[in-house]
């Protein structure tokens, strides 16, 4: 981030971290500048990255089960392609260690998560090791940005087969969110 944030800019992301709703109106009368500066300056701490917005689902109201995979790999860039239009691979963290890799999924239960850690990604051949944590919940609001699929397909990204799975058939997993098998409601 080029460039150094002063006080005013600040307070415009501490009252938008509180209210992301609130009014460009209600900014300026708080900060008593005027409206058009408190646009000016949104519009700069955006370019900067300082600030930015997400349109969401927030975990803990929707329901929703995150998981931590730690992943242990020698080809960090082949393995994240192939999570590429996975529906419920949220983002990655490249970390030092023992594990290399952190994957954030999400998932409508635990079983579904487990299934496809299970049958998917702990399978991989570029996998070497994995380190599975369920995340209980959150302690504050967090909202993710998923993106429901509503062209479902016959196949998984991944070239599973939803159809043929004996986890699915029997219910312990609700099938690939991008497919037509799928069981659930919001992914």
């Amino acid at each position: 981030m080029t460039g150094k944030l002063d006080d005013t800019d600040r307070k415009i992301m501490s009252l938008l971290s509180r209210d992301p709703e609130v009014s460009q109106v209600e900014l300026a009368k708080q900060l008593k500048v005027s409206q058009p500066a408190v646009s000016s300056r949104i519009r700069r701490l955006e370019e900067k990255g300082a600030l930015a917005r997400i349109v969401g689902t927030d975990v803990k109201k929707a329901q929703l089960f995150l998981a931590n995979l730690d992943v242990a790999t020698n080809h960090v860039e082949q393995f994240l392609k192939s999570l590429d239009g996975c529906p419920i691979y949220l983002n990655s963290f490249l970390t030092s260690g023992k594990n290399n890799l952190t994957v954030m999924l999400v998932g409508e239960n635990i079983r579904s998560i487990m299934s496809c850690v299970d049958s998917h990604l702990r399978q991989n051949p570029l996998v070497k090791d994995t380190e599975l944590d369920l995340i209980v919940t959150p302690v504050r609001p967090f909202v993710i940005p998923i993106r429901p699929i509503v062209d479902k397909e016959k196949t998984t990204p991944c070239g599973a087969d939803c159809a043929s799975c004996t986890l699915y058939a029997s219910d312990r997993c609700l099938g690939c969110p991008a497919t037509v098998h799928y069981k659930g409601e919001l992914l």
